[in-house]
């Protein structure tokens, strides 16, 4: 795995979702969505998310309306995300159920560790993340998303040949 010297993102597929989340979240903190500036008010947060299996692991600070993230673990967080993988970690956080989380810690695919409650609190804060389709598009991403599968698919077949070429190297 490399990493991208200029904006510090491992080649990882779980650290490249990390960090454009934290590209929104900062600029979710910069805007005027009151919604969002009334989650983050009095709010003094840091949040751990990492794979267990890789390298990989980046952390969001909140602190009374000021977002920064940053590559690496954290001194002290005060809620740790451990994705069994980083495909794991993709699967959940794209998925965005707070449900398949705790499907996900019962199953072992990912632990928790501190405060709870700021699971609540950070799923809230996320449905900002991606912001909502308007109705006039929706019918094209309808006939876009057979492809996508497509071309999913074909990715992961891709990746599993190199890997396989890499092993026998």
């Amino acid at each position: 795995m490399f990493t991208i010297p200029v904006l510090d993102v491992k080649s990882d597929p779980l650290d490249v979702l990390l960090a454009v989340v934290g590209y929104r979240l900062s600029m979710l903190a910069k805007s005027n969505n009151e919604d969002v500036s009334k989650l983050l008010e009095d709010r003094k947060v840091t949040i751990e998310i990492a794979s267990k299996e890789s390298d990989v692991a980046r952390y969001f600070s909140f602190d009374n309306g000021q977002f920064g993230q940053h590559s690496g673990h954290a001194d002290d967080a005060d809620l740790t995300i451990n994705f069994q993988d980083s495909m794991t970690g993709v699967r959940l956080l794209t998925k965005g159920s707070l449900p398949a989380f705790m499907t996900a810690v019962q199953e072992g695919n990912l632990s928790i560790e501190g405060d709870y409650s700021l699971m609540m609190w950070f799923n809230k804060l996320s449905k900002h993340i991606v912001p909502a389709i308007p109705e006039e598009y929706k019918p094209y991403i309808q006939k876009v998303k057979p492809y996508t599968y497509k071309a999913q698919q074909s990715f992961k077949y891709w990746v599993n040949v190199a890997k396989h070429k890499i092993s026998k190297e």
